[in-house]
């Protein structure tokens, strides 16, 4: 049985190349064990509970761009995070792609959750830190945005938090 020794730039380049293959399989391995939790925000209040659609542009633009409809609602958020007590949690705010279309979304914050924006199918961060109290409180303005063209009547906007564990 004879055994060949790799010597060179070439063995130590293909030596990383596995190093960094195994980092990578031993890190998603990591991630994939990670669970998210979707938080109880049962507590949430639409202070405007039915939102209002309008043209953002009046006359059609050239371009032919001009299906962009907004509107805006504003939320008293109450998040249960007691389970979480006294330890660090990346908390997200998840719109789940739905009817009629796609959505984009931004809000602004009172300062306990952080401000942001997302596309539905998407989630963004808004709280990172030590969870101090059994409720995660604040009040987010949302502006909303949809294409005008899917809008054939009323619909819902759905929305959740979520926590990787």
């Amino acid at each position: 049985m004879s055994t060949q020794r790799c010597s060179g730039p070439s063995s130590f380049f293909l030596g990383c190349a596995f190093t960094i293959f195994s980092i990578g399989a031993a890190l998603q391995g990591a991630t994939a064990t990670a669970k998210t939790v979707v938080l109880d925000d049962s507590g949430t209040q639409a202070l405007d509970p039915a939102v209002a659609l309008h043209w953002k542009s009046v006359a059609p633009s050239r371009t032919g761009n001009s299906n962009l409809m907004l509107g805006s609602a504003t939320f008293r958020v109450r998040i249960n995070v007691a389970p979480w007590l006294k330890r660090n949690a990346r908390i997200y705010l998840v719109l789940p792609a739905q009817q009629p279309g796609p959505l984009s979304v931004s809000w602004t914050s009172q300062g306990k959750l952080l401000p942001g924006q997302l596309q539905s199918g998407t989630r963004a961060l808004v709280y990172s830190g030590a969870i101090s109290g059994a409720f995660l409180e604040d009040q987010l303005t949302f502006q909303f945005g949809v294409d005008g063209a899917l809008v054939k009547r009323a619909f819902p906007v759905n929305f959740q938090f979520v926590m990787d564990e």
